[in-house]
């Protein structure tokens, strides 16, 4: 009788025990990245905080995110967030295999953008771990204002940075069982930046040789091509350096990256894989449209490039037609 109560016993408490393990939510701090696009989370007992960086096609250029969230509300299925700005209220949604970001985008989304994102949970990758330098700081909130907590010299903190970081990055800060999410200056933490250090070592391996170069995107007009100049923009290029370095001008922005690796094809193509700022990275195909004029197909991604386009070599250009557009006189 006593055996058979034990197991009872025993066994309702594997099952209470197993019952509250699945019923505690799962820690999603974190840096969560796809093509185009970042999601950091960090999580805190006395707030949360959501980062989104983004880009989207809009019109003949590229849109931009870049919103911070503060948690307001959370469930096991989704959390209520929003933003510093008046802008309305924002939902990610916690599903089994990815996290569903939907909000209004006002404020922080430029215009066209489509409302929703999406990031796989497997494509997560952890915070950067750090150590306070300075004597003292005090961590502020995303607003600016001092927190009534100071950190000192060795706390240990996780961070969302990219390299070069800016003046100002969100932290975790750890102290025991307490963790406490805010904001302090990059200039106060001792961080081993391995982004940096990670973009060095892979470009040193990485042959672009024969894809260096300024690239102007063309259009094929009959059976040749068109290069199209607009007013108050600039036509369209990729200047890829030796070291690996990658400029895209979309017209009235630019932004740059790092390839990471090349993989060869058929024909003189390329695969490349594109690593931007914050996370995002890219996998462009490279292949050759026109070899007698220098002309390439770049190709790949969910932004940008995710119809194509044409580039010819800025050196090899001579003889194609432009076609400028009529400007209004000022």
């Amino acid at each position: 009788m006593n055996a058979l109560r034990y197991g009872l016993v025993t066994g309702a408490s594997l099952c209470l025990w197993a019952t509250l393990a699945a019923a505690q939510p799962q820690a999603l701090s974190g840096v969560y990245a796809r093509e185009g696009g970042t999601l950091v989370v960090l999580e805190g007992d006395n707030q949360t905080l959501v980062q989104y960086e983004s880009t989207f096609p809009q019109g003949s250029g590229m849109g931009e995110c870049e919103c911070t969230l503060s948690v307001r509300k959370k469930s096991a299925k989704d959390w209520t967030l929003s933003t510093f700005q008046p802008g309305g209220t924002w939902t990610l949604s916690l599903e089994s295999e990815r996290l569903v970001l939907k909000g209004p985008g006002t404020g922080c989304c430029g215009a066209g953008w489509s409302g929703q994102d999406a990031f796989t949970r497997t494509a997560s990758s952890a915070l950067l771990a750090c150590k306070v330098k300075a004597a003292q700081a005090s961590l502020k909130t995303v607003d600016g204002s001092n927190q009534a907590t100071t950190v000192a010299s060795g706390d240990a903190v996780q961070v969302y940075a990219v390299s070069p970081p800016p003046d100002v990055v969100p932290v975790r800060v750890l102290r025991g069982k307490q963790t406490l999410v805010g904001q302090l200056r990059s200039s106060d933490l001792d961080c081993p930046l391995p982004t940096a250090g990670a973009a060095t070592a892979s470009a040193e391996g990485v042959d672009v040789k024969a894809l260096v170069g300024r690239w102007v995107q063309v259009r094929r007009k009959g059976k040749g091509y068109m290069i199209e100049e607009w007013c108050g923009a600039n036509t369209p290029s990729v200047t890829l350096a030796a070291s690996g370095s990658i400029l895209v001008d979309f017209g009235q922005d630019e932004m740059t990256g790092q390839v990471k690796a090349v993989k060869p094809e058929a024909r003189g193509g390329s695969t490349l894989q594109v690593a931007f700022p914050g996370g995002a990275s890219e996998t462009l195909k490279w292949t050759v449209a026109d070899a007698k004029r220098n002309v390439i197909h770049l190709q790949g991604g969910k932004d940008y490039f995710r119809e194509g386009a044409l580039y010819v070599r800025d050196d090899a250009r001579k003889g194609i037609p432009v076609q400028a557009e009529v400007c209004e006189e000022e």
